[in-house]
């Protein structure tokens, strides 16, 4: 059954694909002018990348500090732990408009790379000195009040634990005084594990917006780093620990 009931929902997520790059382009269209930072086909991309969350009814959805997703300017460095491919469907369910730092591979594939280029995504290229170099495309969003999201640990965790965090976004944070924004993520890895397109149909899915952290009361990107890992892991326990008291 879940095997079945996994390819419905794979199909109505390729469906959202295909409907969110065509309304997407017509909204690109008719806002070019305006809108820099393409925040208008962002929201149909939002919109519509959600609908794997939203059309399981069987996944319970828990969220905490949702007040705290303000849109000030500037805008900041969002960072989440990764455990799934449902991280950023889940993520997409929040009532926020951001950006999203992802590796240039997921740019090249069709349909998935359009609308995240369409949508005005940063590409990242993963290796040393190219990471560095593209993280520096996300300054002018932030600087103007759109947020942007990144995965510090790299790639999905395949054990659903929280792995060392790679230091680019904090360098970025620390550089050019951003404040990191923390968001915890939980019960995806047991929703849909890496490395399979079969899900587990029933659970609860957790996301935290934890407080924002200003890289001016840290002196070194290290501490800072290791200040907002030891942060997401107290909230992971915590959440696990809920999780656990509710299944």
């Amino acid at each position: 059954m879940n095997h079945l009931l996994s390819a419905i929902l794979w199909v109505i997520y390729g469906f959202s694909f295909v409907l969110s790059f065509l309304t997407g382009l017509v909204v690109r269209i008719f806002t070019f002018p305006f809108d820099k930072f393409n925040r208008y086909p962002n929201a149909v991309m939002m919109f519509f990348g959600k609908s794997i969350i939203v059309c399981n009814p069987f996944w319970k959805k828990h969220y905490f500090g949702l007040e705290k997703l303000d849109n000030r300017v500037p805008g900041y460095i969002r960072v989440a732990n990764h455990q799934s491919f449902l991280d950023m469907p889940l993520l997409a369910t929040l009532p926020t408009n951001m950006k999203w730092i992802s590796k240039k591979e997921l740019f090249k594939i069709p349909i998935v790379g359009w609308i995240m280029s369409l949508a005005g995504h940063i590409s990242v290229d993963r290796g040393a000195k190219g990471a560095a170099k593209s993280l520096l495309a996300m300054n002018a969003p932030i600087e103007c009040g759109t947020s942007v999201m990144i995965f510090p640990e790299g790639t999905r965790s395949r054990e659903g634990k929280l792995k060392p965090f790679k230091k680019g976004a904090f360098y970025s944070s620390f550089d050019n005084k951003f404040d990191i924004q923390p968001i915890v993520i939980e019960g995806t890895y047991k929703c849909m594990k890496p490395d399979t397109w079969v899900m587990n149909l029933t659970g609860n899915l957790y996301v935290s917006v934890l407080e924002p952290i200003s890289p001016e009361n840290f002196s070194s990107v290290d501490e800072l780093t290791n200040h907002v890992f030891n942060v997401i892991k107290q909230e992971s326990d915590r959440l696990q620990s809920l999780d656990n008291k509710n299944t």
